[in-house]
């Protein structure tokens, strides 16, 4: 509860007005006798509100008369409705007279503050479709009484939580309001917003009301991922010696659980993102890197020519330094050992928590193949490739630090090398919590250095040069920026950052509530995303230092007594998660010197559009390559010393055991005690001693299970044990630490504060929060092209990161979609909504990478140069 002693530095018409918000809202249902005392609408409600407040009155008249619990609940459900709607309406008024002040400019109207009032709004019209279908079905002989109340009192749940929300952001406002930043200014921490107000509920903003603030196409998607989250973590939470058909079938059984009861499905998610660990989250994201998912982008994706998993030797490279550059004040460590000569810059590989020698992974996709492309081999008459592309596209992928990999981005991916025609090359980089900051931004910054000293092999002139990122990659991609304007090497000629964080850290603000209610980004998830990346544990530096510590050893190790090291073992334990026990080894592909002796891999199903070329004149010798073939799968080779054993066989036998032999263990003599002895003789039993008779007694038991009766006793054991193992559900099972181990009952109705999820600290490093970087560097940022959406909870982070680029005078663009949630890039082919923010992204990247004539022009000709050479097989695929 907030009161006015808790308000910090709150002026006194502050205090009494947020004192009589929360009198509002605390007010009890105005109900005497059964009867609603409301007799009209008030009349500052705004036009939406006073309907939906109209349509309650009229609907707990009409259920007073029900003296049904279904009938009574109603009524009470639309009395408290009734309060929160003129709670919210006030609370939505006083936030949206100052939210304006928060906007990027006046054309791009946009900040949290604005996303919640576009929320709330978003809830009375919910609110109202139900309302309206309760009038037309409520007088009918159908008429689903409890499945109304329960979506009545969803529905007044979800605004009451709203209103706490709302309060919130009043919070917010008076911490931030002599600075008109979002982000809260001060001493004030997130830990103290959350202790001032009441405890939210999250469980409303994930059962039947799931998705209410988005599109439809939208909405179904994220009910079908909720319901998978929760039914997957079934799976993930059982029994280790269950088996796959075992774990499949319980995923069917509780998938028709969790859609059949909303309610079950939301305690279940927020508990899972309350209490689960990183490696559910890794190991449920990481189901985009399926088998099936790998093939999914070639069979519905758009038709390119050229895709292809590069590894990049971990070797030290050295570019030319830029001319305009000046030596900072600000100069890391790292910078003045890597100086070099004076016209040139050394790029060491990168070394952070993994070591050094590790290689680097990149994905190079093309619509066209070009000249000089890696792999690509020479030509012949009509087969010749046109000429390399003025510009490419360096991509870094989304997915927390944590997860996901050029791989799972492939889809939309496709359509941005078509539509833009130019190469992009999407970086594979380390995750967490095996590869924590700064190890990402070392491995990323490495591939762009490759990439300077590499364009022929990619088929660019480079001329023009543009960093893309979602997200967690967004975040990289200005740190690849900033370390090239740190260390004088060439800086990109534009960032397109799509919903980014610029501020890893815990500063509150509006937009990151927005966390608590989302369905990919939930506030748990992002919670231990941020702490795995940015904060890791001790024991993983512990195991990060030793593991480094052995491949040293490793290297020093005279020639004789060293294996052959698989080039591919860097980051498998970081990106296949599939298990919360063990991690199948899931490397791209052994090393390969030459195109001839990697060849093999252009047999696949997933290049059977793109022709094969020829070997000769190959100029792919320098790195390993593979085209975008199936998974290899390495599986572990156990070594033991007991000999092998025919499992049928061994069955076979213990069921022959258990049948025919005495269980010497159940069926031995034991001593009775002399009253025992006593009653068994009295009521004419004597003791079975011998043998004879044990055998004896024992084949009397077989011929009772031989017999029908027996048989079918048996079969219906077997068939209920089959049942409860396949549909049971089981509870979290962490792992141990300091001897306790980590269980908690996923399906509990558990009331928790967000502020336990605060208990580490985040290093204030410019290159993990950009927006800390000093004026100095971030005016020294090319143009830059921000996309984010309305409800996103990165939002504040773009407008304030936007507005900062703008304050130092660098050419900045905001732009704000409605109705797409974070991370909507990997739903294109799901959503119509998405597919056309992905379309918008690429209107953005079109104009960071065309911005004068004299590239266009060069354009033009190598489309007259296509045409020259066009044949059946170079043409492109719809977009």
């Amino acid at each position: 509860m907030i009161d006015a002693a808790s308000a910090e530095r709150g002026s006194p018409q502050f205090i009494a007005l947020f004192n009589d918000n929360l009198k509002l809202g605390h007010d009890g249902p105005q109900a005497v006798n059964g009867k609603d005392t409301h007799q009209h609408v008030p009349a500052d409600l705004e036009a939406a509100y006073g309907t939906l407040y109209a349509v309650c009155q009229d609907h707990a008249a009409f259920f007073a008369r029900d003296h049904t619990e279904f009938g009574q609940r109603l009524h009470a459900a639309h009395i408290a409705w009734q309060d929160f709607i003129v709670l919210a309406n006030r609370l939505v008024q006083q936030i949206a007279a100052f939210a304006h002040e928060y906007d990027f400019d006046e054309q791009t109207p946009g900040n949290g503050y604005r996303s919640f009032i576009y929320v709330t709004n978003a809830c009375i019209a919910h609110g109202i479709s139900i309302c309206q279908q309760l009038t037309a079905t409520r007088s009918t002989i159908f008429f689903r009484k409890k499945f109304y109340m329960k979506e009545v009192e969803a529905c007044s749940q979800l605004l009451s939580s709203l209103c706490t929300c709302l309060q919130y952001l009043l919070i917010l406002r008076q911490w931030s309001a002599s600075t008109g930043d979002l982000f809260a200014c001060g001493n004030h921490t997130a830990e103290q917003l959350f202790e001032l107000g009441d405890t939210i509920n999250q469980y409303c903003f994930y059962g039947r009301c799931l998705g209410f603030q988005y599109g439809d196409s939208i909405r179904g998607v994220l009910r079908f991922l909720g319901i998978s989250m929760a039914s997957y973590s079934e799976s993930y939470y059982s029994q280790e010696d269950d088996g796959p058909i075992v774990k499949t079938t319980r995923s069917l059984w509780t998938s028709g659980k969790y859609l059949m009861n909303p309610e079950l499905r939301a305690r279940r998610i927020v508990n899972i993102s309350q209490n689960a660990k990183i490696d559910f989250c890794k190991s449920f994201w990481f189901l985009a890197e399926s088998e099936m998912m790998h093939k999914l982008p070639s069979i519905v994706g758009s038709s390119i020519k050229v895709n292809r998993l590069i590894e990049l030797p971990a070797e030290p490279l050295k570019l030319p330094r830029r001319k305009d550059f000046k030596a900072s004040e600000n100069l890391s460590s790292d910078v003045n050992q890597n100086q070099g000569d004076g016209d040139f810059v050394e790029i060491p590989v990168p070394s952070a928590h993994l070591g050094p020698g590790l290689p680097v992974s990149v994905r190079l996709l093309s619509a066209r193949r070009r000249a000089g492309m890696l792999g690509e081999g020479r030509y012949r008459g009509w087969h010749k490739p046109i000429p390399p592309s003025p510009s490419i596209l360096f991509h870094c992928h989304g997915g927390g630090f944590v997860a996901q990999s050029s791989k799972s981005h492939e889809l939309y991916l496709r359509d941005w090398a078509v539509a833009l025609d130019c190469p992009i090359l999407s970086v594979d980089y380390s995750l967490a919590p095996e590869a924590p900051f700064p190890r990402a931004l070392q491995e990323v910054y490495y591939a762009y250095c490759w990439l300077l000293n590499n364009t022929e092999l990619l088929g660019t002139t480079a001329e023009r040069i543009v960093c893309a990122g979602d997200s967690a990659g967004a975040n990289l991609s200005i740190g690849v920026a900033l370390k090239c304007i740190e260390q004088g090497v060439r800086v990109p000629d534009g960032l397109f950052l799509a919903y980014c964080p610029t501020l890893v850290s815990f500063v509150p603000s509006p937009a990151r509530l927005l966390c608590l209610m989302d369905p990919l980004l939930p506030f748990g998830f992002m919670m231990r995303c941020l702490r795995a990346y940015a904060a890791p544990a001790q024991e993983t530096l512990q195991q990060n230092a030793k593991q480094v510590e052995d491949a040293a050893q490793i290297r020093n190790a005279p020639k004789s007594n060293v294996g052959s090291l698989n080039s591919s073992r860097r980051t498998s334990m970081a990106r296949s998660p599939l298990s919360p026990l063990e991690a199948s080894m899931e490397p791209d592909d052994e090393s390969s010197d030459t195109f001839a002796s990697a060849s093999a891999s252009y047999h696949s199903q997933t290049v059977e559009r793109t022709d094969l070329p020829h070997t000769e004149g190959d100029n792919s010798s320098c790195v390993s390559f593979e085209d975008d073939s199936q998974p290899i799968v390495h599986y572990p080779i156990e070594i033991s010393a007991d000999p092998p054993k025919d499992t049928a066989s061994a069955a076979y036998i213990d069921n022959f055991l258990d049948k025919y032999l005495i269980d010497t263990a159940t069926m031995e003599v034991t001593e009775e005690t002399a009253p025992e002895a006593a009653q068994a003789q009295a009521n004419g039993h004597a003791k079975i001693s011998s043998d004879d008779d044990i055998l004896v007694e024992t084949g009397r038991d077989l011929v009772a299970i031989d017999t029908l009766q027996g048989r079918l006793q048996e079969a219906v054991n077997n068939i209920t044990n089959t049942l409860t193992r396949c549909t049971q559900s089981y509870e979290i099972h962490g792992s141990n630490v300091m001897g306790q181990q980590d269980v908690r009952n996923m399906d509990a109705l558990i009331a928790r504060s967000p502020s336990e999820e605060f208990a580490f600290d985040v290093p204030k490093d410019p290159f993990l929060s950009p927006y800390w970087a000093s004026d100095e560097w971030l005016s020294q940022l090319p143009e830059t092209k921000i996309l984010t959406l309305n409800m996103d909870p990165c939002l504040d982070d773009c407008v304030m990161f936007a507005k900062k680029l703008k304050r130092l005078g660098r050419q900045v663009d905001l732009e704000i979609l409605e109705g797409l949630p974070h991370g909507f890039l990997n739903f294109t082919m799901l959503s119509n909504e998405a597919m056309e923010g992905s379309k918008k992204c690429i209107k953005s990247l079109q104009t960071l990478l065309q911005t004068d004539s004299k590239l266009k022009n060069i354009d033009k000709g190598n489309s007259m140069d296509d045409e020259e050479s066009s044949s059946p097989s170079a043409s492109l695929g719809a977009s």
